[in-house]
């Protein structure tokens, strides 16, 4: 969902703001990398456990993020209007 999506409503193009795009990756790996570098320091939970829970979380991740997502009808990218 990096690229422009066409309305099916006002037939004008869609692009996720940057913003949106920064907090939703920003939520995604910091929901995973830190309770997983706590756990494996403090509690000594081993890679196998760790495995699992990245290949459980990561199909929640993909099925959460189209609700995290924001649109805009301008694109900008580094503060500039993108076409």
């Amino acid at each position: 969902m990096k690229g422009k999506k066409e309305c099916p409503n006002c037939q004008k193009r869609q692009y996720v703001s940057s913003r949106s795009t920064f907090w939703t990756t920003f939520l995604i790996t910091m929901g995973f990398l830190m309770p997983m570098n706590v756990l494996r320091y403090y509690y000594e939970i081993g890679w196998p456990l760790i495995i699992l829970a990245f290949v459980i979380y990561i199909p929640l991740v993909l099925m959460l993020t189209p609700f995290l997502y924001k649109l805009s009808n301008t694109g900008k990218r580094f503060g500039k209007t993108v076409e």
